[in-house]
Parts: C-alpha cells; structure tokens; sequence
C-alpha cells in the first residue's frame, strides 16, 4: 500500500514550482496545495467584509474563522464552501495581497489551514516558505531554482503573450527586487531548507523536472 505523502516545494519567483507542482500533482493522483492562492481568498474575503489591509486586528479575526479547501486536485479554490477560483485572480486582490500576505499576525492562521489540508497527506504543497516554517517535517522537500537570466526571460514570454508591454531588462530587474525581499523579509524569508533537494531548472523542460521529482515521490511510497 501506498504511502501518504506530504511533499512541499518552494523555491523564488520564476523556478517553475507552480507548473511543476501542479502537474506532478495531476500526475500522482495527490492534492496541490497552493499557498498564495490561500492568501488571495483571505484577501477577497477582507474585499468583500470591507477590511483595509491596514487593519490587522479585524483581519486576524477573518483569517481565524474563515476556511479554505481545495477541490479537484488543487484546481478550484474553495472560501467557505464557495468557489472562488476566478475571484481571487482579479485586479482587485491582485493589488492588495502582498500587503495582507506580509502582516505577520496573519500568517499563523493561514498555516495552521495549510497544515490542516496537509496533515491528510497526499499533497503537494507549493509556496515560499511550506519547506522551512509550513510543512517542516514532510516526507519530500525540493527547492526549484533557475539563473536569474532564464526566470527573467520565462515571464517575459508570459508577458508577452498577455499583451503586457514590458523588456527583457526591465523584468530582470524586478526578479533581482523581488528576490533580494523574499530572502530579508523579516517574517518566513524565502530560503532553502537544510534537507531539500535542490532542483535547477534552468537548462530542464518542465516535463523533464515533473518525471524527476515524480520519480522521487513514487520511489518513496
């Protein structure tokens, strides 16, 4: 009989970890668990109850009694039974999430949900920090990175490709930022934990990278 794994993944912005998490999810049959997905539900619902992101005492209180599941493999998103997979991917959420995800007295809620769907096992749970402070016992942890160079030039083809008018530098740029706030940001820095298996992406396709860690995950089992 198979074991129930829990196996988390994390990595900068750019590695892949969302696609490969997915698909290795869709592949083993097992649950993707998305964090950030967790934290633009927590940010619909403070939209919609009329919270400012300012106002960390009512979005505690939010955070402590909402719920959210996942359903179909990870690919809906549920708050409070409802499924907000769409909503939670509107301009709206997108402007203020990183303002509520960062407030720390939030995050132990949303972690404390994260364990709550993990401890089942059969999960796949992706984000930057479920390897370190999430899920630091799982039976598989992998930390996805590639050169600034190809992360820069992989969201400039997903610009692209939206119709965003953007370059090359300016976008590489923005990964050097982003990078260098994930790793010194005071509460659940990006790092690598101590027991992950590295995985470089840079020169791998994204089939290549899934078969690898589905192979890990299967050998284990």
């Amino acid at each position: 009989m198979n074991r129930r794994l829990t196996v988390a993944m994390d990595g900068p912005a750019g590695s892949g970890k969302s696609t490969v998490a997915r698909r290795v999810a869709e592949k083993l049959g097992y649950l993707y668990l998305n964090s950030g997905a967790m934290y633009r539900a927590m940010t619909l619902l403070a939209i919609r109850e009329g919270v400012s992101p300012t106002n960390v005492e009512e979005l505690v209180k939010l955070a402590q009694s909402c719920r959210i599941d996942f359903a179909d493999n990870g690919q809906t998103t549920l708050l409070n039974g409802e499924n907000v997979s769409e909503q939670i991917r509107t301009l709206e959420v997108e402007q203020i999430v990183s303002d509520i995800s960062k407030i720390a007295e939030v995050r132990p809620a949303i972690v404390n949900q994260q364990r709550r769907i993990g401890n089942k096992g059969e999960i796949i749970a992706e984000g930057r920090d479920v390897t370190t402070v999430v899920f630091p016992n799982a039976d598989l942890k992998f930390y996805l990175d590639a050169s600034v160079e190809e992360r820069a030039r992989r969201r400039f083809a997903e610009s692209k490709a939206k119709g965003i008018d953007c370059t090359l530098e300016q976008i590489k740029e923005d990964i050097r930022i982003r990078d260098e706030k994930d790793r010194s940001r005071e509460h659940s820095p990006l790092q690598k934990a101590k027991d992950a298996i590295v995985v470089d992406t840079t020169d791998r396709t994204i089939d290549q990278v899934v078969d690898l860690i589905a192979e890990q995950i299967i050998s284990l089992q």
